[in-house]
């Protein structure tokens, strides 16, 4: 067990005020976190309402991990500090996997500000790396993912990995983003 948690960064372009109301007002919540899912409105109300404490504009969810948000002339600094793995041994399985969900979260995060700011999104998800034939100009690349921005998807952001691909999109219909869902794999085209 690590004696340290792992630590998240990234740099936001909006206030301080914009992005702490992304955290705290559940429908700007559904603008970043996550993917479109029967039960996103229930995990973001476990994940930033249960069991979280305010102090000023930093956040600690369920006892251990923190979101803390500060000015910096770029907009605000958001650093995400994952308590050591073993903080909460249920978890431990899903430790890394939880990491990187961090990950793509806070991107989409600092996406829908900067690209989107205040707009709804639809999202895709695959539990698989999905080759869309599309290309982007990148956005941001950790030691498992990829994100690059997509101009055709309004413009979107497709998030890859070994593991997954989380497509988010602007601006789509229903009849367009059936057409997105079915260029992934055949036996994951049904959301159902």
């Amino acid at each position: 067990m690590s004696d340290e948690g792992v630590r998240i960064e990234i740099t936001v372009a909006a206030p301080v005020g914009e992005v702490w109301q992304s955290f705290r007002d559940r429908e700007k919540l559904r603008h970043w976190h996550g993917w479109d899912l029967p039960e996103l409105d229930a995990e973001i109300d476990h994940i930033y309402f249960t069991d979280a404490e305010e102090d000023g504009t930093t956040l600690i969810v369920h006892g251990h991990d923190t979101f803390a948000l500060t000015a910096v002339p770029e907009g605000t600094r958001v650093v995400l500090t994952r308590a050591p793995q073993g903080t909460s041994p249920e978890w431990d399985d899903y430790y890394d996997d939880i990491t990187e969900g961090w990950i793509t979260f806070l991107h989409q995060l600092k996406f829908a500000h900067e690209y989107h700011p205040g707009e709804k999104r639809r999202t895709l998800f695959w539990p698989c790396e999905v080759d869309l034939g599309v290309s982007g100009k990148p956005f941001f690349e950790s030691a498992n993912q990829r994100g690059v921005v997509v101009e055709e998807f309004g413009p979107g952001l497709v998030v890859s990995s070994a593991k997954m691909t989380v497509v988010t999109t602007y601006g789509f219909s229903d009849e367009e983003l059936e057409a997105l869902r079915q260029k992934g794999p055949a036996e994951l085209a049904d959301p159902k």
